[in-house]
């Protein structure tokens, strides 16, 4: 892997290739990183910034048919029919749109799998504090107002930076084009952090949507990430 360009809310990598990229060039790009872990701010920063993020989105932003949880038991119990299901879905995606992305935040799931099938990947994986991303899983109720069944919060924390950890090695071993960016650092330095987004997607962007994108660095508005 090569050096980086370190900004002040993310690092950029750029990847095995050093050729400079068009804004018609064709790329994908993937948003991940860890439940409740600001991937629907950045999805929605994405999408403010010219790339498509799929259709009828519900509010988590998750392209359902990239969403491992809304996947058929079938699929998730034969990983080659789930692998299928993806390259397909990635190859309509491609007739659609040149430039184009999905965002879940588990990607790291299946992302091994199909990455040799997406066209020029671009991953934006996104780093939250663990604490903070579960927070809400901690203190999350039953229907009847009663707490949920008890979870470790050690527990819980240690599964969160084993996923960041996956997530990174994804990065490391794919040697592709790549943002890492911190989610706290970014509502920090909305203006800052949409800049280095606008500037790592490669699109033309006018004042009016980095204006757009910087509205959807809103602190504790959204549910779910």
């Amino acid at each position: 892997m090569q050096g980086f360009e370190l900004f002040s809310t993310s690092i950029q990598i750029p990847g095995e290739s050093s050729a400079a990229v068009n804004a018609a060039d064709p790329r994908t790009f993937v948003v991940f990183g860890v439940p409740r872990g600001g991937t629907t701010m950045v999805a929605r920063i994405v999408e403010q910034l010219g790339v498509p993020m799929g259709q009828d989105l519900p509010a988590n932003y998750e392209d359902q048919a990239f969403n491992f949880d809304c996947m058929p038991d079938e699929f998730k119990a034969d990983r080659s029919k789930m692998r299928a299901s993806l390259i397909d879905a990635v190859n309509q995606r491609n007739l659609t749109n040149s430039v184009w992305g999905w965002k879940y935040p588990r990607a790291n799931v299946y992302l091994n799998q199909i990455i040799e099938h997406i066209r020029r990947p671009h991953l934006i994986c996104v780093l939250r504090d663990p604490l903070a991303s579960s927070l809400r899983p901690l203190g999350r109720k039953t229907a009847r107002g009663k707490s949920a069944k008890k979870t470790s919060p050690i527990k819980l924390m240690e599964q969160h930076l084993a996923w960041q950890n996956r997530n990174l090695e994804i990065i490391r071993k794919s040697k592709c084009p790549s943002l890492v960016c911190s989610y706290e650092k970014a509502i920090m330095s909305p203006e800052q952090f949409v800049k280095e987004m606008a500037d790592f997607i490669g699109l033309d962007s006018s004042d009016e949507r980095i204006s757009s994108a910087v509205h959807q660095i809103k602190p504790g508005s959204y549910i779910q990430a």
